[in-house]
């Protein structure tokens, strides 16, 4: 039995980290905008900067800096870099997007290194929940630290370790759930109204992330993600299901976070007759339509599993099938996440992730906070909408599409 924790807050050392952090980004937007005025004519040869509107912001800036530099009484002791980071961190901010935010060198090269089939860490799928300000876990893998622990999909993870998560921070709890083999990690979950305390101790987890088996003559494929040579996976449990004469496909994609886009149409592709599936929309009216263009496609019934969090490309696939008419959706309205992120490189320090893009579906429905309805709408009983490992006989969702499969054939 977990026991109910309380997190101590300390209001003072709150009140003084804000000052502080405002001064470090007010500060530092101020120095990063008129060092760029400055460099700016010399880069593009004395070009002027009328034209994009910013002249009265930028002077603005230029005289807060001097009256800083003139007043500020421990301007020799500011760390410039640090300043900028804070600086460009803070505009990020602005924005009010929490996808759309400053990295660090070491970040970057993370995210260029990513993809690793095995990492160490505590084995949860998770995305920021704008809403609710934490970062929401959307499953659990199987036989990981978080499972062993009790952790549910739909607990909110509110502080790792010492750092209280918000929309400004959320990608460094991410990054510090991950470490090395045996090391542990304090993580502070709310679940209803109860605080529950966690010590993990990290695992080396393998990124497996489809399974299969046949459930009444049906073939039924969990997808827990789309990373990780998922296609790869899926093509081989796919196959496999068809070989054995399957009666009829269930794709699960209940609690699935998203991943690789290219991944997940390659494995519509599979699925789906010649076609557009997907639209990406710039912010400047630009189009990106993702097809279909292999010959096969599937033949026998097929239901894809959803709730409320599936997200991201999980909403692609959902949608898609399901805008095609190959296939239905069973269970609950899907999480709504439909943004594109790009990493821009920052010249000799740092980078930016910006969301640059959104998706729509082929119907016109836009993905991003209104999400996919299923075309029949089934809920689980209370007691197992956030468990990992339903009782087939519980799983009426599960049931639903088995019926529904039988109906189809008769």
């Amino acid at each position: 039995m977990e026991e109910k924790e309380k997190i101590y807050i300390d209001k003072s050392r709150i009140i003084n980290s804000v000052l502080i952090g405002t001064l470090t980004i007010v500060t530092s937007a101020i120095i990063i905008l008129c060092l760029w005025t400055v460099a700016k004519p010399q880069i593009e040869g004395n070009v002027s900067i009328s034209t994009n509107g910013n002249e009265k912001y930028l002077a603005r800036i230029e005289e807060a800096l001097n009256k800083l530099q003139s007043k500020y009484i421990d301007i020799d002791e500011v760390n410039m870099d640090e300043l900028i980071d804070g600086a460009i961190n803070g505009m990020s901010a602005a924005t009010g997007d929490p996808y759309t935010r400053y990295i660090t060198d070491l970040e970057f090269f993370e995210l260029a290194t990513s993809g690793a089939e095995t990492y160490g860490g505590i084995g949860i799928h998770l995305t920021y929940d704008t809403d609710l300000d934490a970062i929401m876990v959307l499953g659990v893998m199987p036989n990981s630290p978080a499972l062993e622990t009790g952790m549910k999909s739909g607990d909110l993870i509110v502080q790792v370790n010492d750092i209280v998560v918000n929309k400004n921070n959320y990608q460094q709890c991410v990054d510090n759930m991950k470490g090395k083999e045996n090391t542990t990690v304090k993580i502070y979950v709310k679940r209803n109204e109860e605080i529950l305390e966690k010590e993990i101790t990290r695992k080396i987890i393998t990124s497996s992330n489809v399974e299969s088996e046949i459930i009444d003559n049906i073939g039924y494929i969990k997808i827990w993600a789309f990373e990780n040579k998922v296609y790869e996976q899926f093509k081989q449990e796919y196959e496999k299901l068809l070989k054995s004469n399957v009666s009829g496909i269930i794709i699960d994609v209940r609690n699935n976070p998203g991943g690789l886009v290219k991944e997940t149409i390659e494995i519509l592709d599979l699925l789906l007759p010649k076609g557009d599936v997907l639209k990406m929309v710039y912010n400047d009216g630009n189009e990106k339509v993702y097809k279909c263009d292999d010959s096969d496609e599937i033949s026998k019934p097929l239901v894809v599993l959803v709730n409320e969090h599936s997200a991201s490309a999980s909403e692609i696939l959902s949608s898609a099938i399901k805008d095609s008419k190959k296939g239905i959706l069973i269970g609950q309205k899907t999480y709504g996440k439909g943004i594109v992120q790009e990493v821009q490189k920052l010249g000799e320090r740092g980078a930016m992730s910006i969301t640059v893009a959104k998706y729509y579906t082929m119907s016109g429905v836009e993905i991003h906070k209104n999400g996919i309805e299923p075309n029949i709408t089934i809920s689980l009983d209370e007691k197992y909408k956030n468990e990992i490992a339903i009782p087939r006989d519980k799983d009426l969702q599960l049931q639903k599409a088995i019926e529904h499969i039988k109906i189809t054939l008769k």
